[in-house]
């Protein structure tokens, strides 16, 4: 049994001049945690306190982590306001015991969420909305619509994130779609990448209605919500998104008509493919793949593309067909033609996806790539083997 309120001061003073490794003191921390003893509570408020105000962010991990030990779910509320302090660090370990406190009595940190949510203090409604989401119940729908209106664009983006399943819930989608329209452009990503997960047909017009947004990035998003969605009357707008001014919102273009599917859909792609650019042909090689299952003209094409004169292009196919969900024997003959190919950038590709994409044949492939010239080639592979003998590396 150990002296707890010594073994806590070790622990401060060890916080405090940082002159031993954690090693040395993990031991007394484990022991702390575990010891159940909350008359330490004060001592460990008052050292949470001093952290948090002197930016020890390491300091203030050890406490919290001892008061979720000691305190269970009771500590909640005091590691949410100590989330709140802004320390300038990602608050990794901070939010993980937040996390296993909050799925560890879901009713009761539920409950301190939303009490956090409703606070006057924009710092506490962002970290109460933030573990709300971990914790949200359909009935939430009006406290986060209601955060959606709030004066601080962080907070909205918040609500939007943790809003509940808009797939089946008719409020939630409906706070999404007006979400859409606001003036800050990470709510409009926000909301506009929640709603490409909803597989809802009434999805489609308002993220159209967006894909004429000012900000790429908004514009980037909705080409690849639009397909997440699959739907075919996404195409016209997709099909203008491909004449964009920005790389990305033509690249998500075209990988999202891949997505979607249908005659229209192939047409275009088919015509990237048959395009000079060489940039043009890699936009179709990485999509077609995705339609193949939709047009009989895209097994062809992928196996043009295949052998096309440029590596990029061929590479590019490669990576279509990784991501894609046709037939694996299509696929994995494909590969298996690549798999000798001259350029070490294409060999590397094949060893990349070769256990997706033709997982009978990859054993054998990768085997020969680790006596390959191509240095990088030989390290890759000796991975992906290890990937496919030892599952848990993966």
């Amino acid at each position: 049994m150990i002296d707890s309120h010594a073994a806590l001061e070790a622990v401060v003073r060890h916080a405090i001049e940082l002159e031993d490794d954690y090693d040395d003191i993990a031991p007394t921390v484990t022991a702390l945690t575990a010891c159940g003893d909350t008359a330490l509570v004060p001592r460990l408020r008052e050292a949470l306190d001093r952290f948090l105000d002197e930016g020890n962010f390491y300091g203030r991990d050890l406490i919290a982590g001892i008061s979720a030990g000691i305190e269970g779910t009771a500590a909640l509320p005091v590691l949410l306001r100590a989330s709140a302090r802004d320390l300038r660090d990602d608050q990794d370990s901070l939010q993980a015991e937040i996390i296993e406190l909050l799925h560890a009595d879901r009713a009761t940190g539920r409950c301190v969420a939303r009490d956090f949510a409703a606070s006057e203090t924009p710092e506490l409604r962002r970290v109460g909305l933030w573990a709300l989401g971990f914790v949200i119940e359909a009935q939430d729908v009006e406290l986060l619509a209601s955060a959606m209106t709030d004066v601080d664009p962080e907070i909205r983006s918040l609500a939007v994130g943790s809003i509940p399943d808009p797939a089946g819930h008719d409020s939630a989608f409906g706070a999404l779609v007006l979400a859409l329209r606001d003036l800050n452009e990470q709510v409009r990503v926000s909301a506009a990448s929640r709603l490409g997960s909803t597989g809802r047909v009434d999805a489609v017009a308002p993220l159209v209605a967006l894909a004429t947004d000012p900000t790429s990035r908004v514009r980037s998003i909705v080409a690849y919500a639009l397909g997440r969605l699959g739907r075919h009357h996404a195409t016209p707008a997709l099909q203008r998104l491909l004449q964009d001014p920005d790389r990305h919102v033509r690249e998500n273009a075209a990988d999202a008509l891949g997505s979607v599917g249908g005659p229209a859909a192939v047409d275009t792609l088919l015509a990237l493919a048959a395009d000079h650019d060489p940039k043009l042909r890699v936009q179709a090689a990485k999509a077609l793949a995705k339609a193949a299952d939709s047009d009989p003209r895209v097994a062809p094409q992928l196996t043009m593309l295949a052998r096309d004169g440029e590596a990029t292009v061929r590479a590019a196919t490669l990576s279509g067909l990784a991501s894609a969900a046709g037939r694996p024997s299509d696929r994995g003959r494909l590969l298996v033609e690549l798999a000798d190919d001259p350029d070490p950038m294409v060999r590397q590709r094949v060893a990349v996806v070769a256990r997706h994409v033709a997982p009978d044949a990859a054993p054998d492939i990768l085997r020969r790539y680790t006596r390959d010239p191509d240095q990088t080639l030989r390290r890759l592979a000796a991975t992906e083997l290890d990937r496919l003998t030892n599952p848990s590396t993966r």
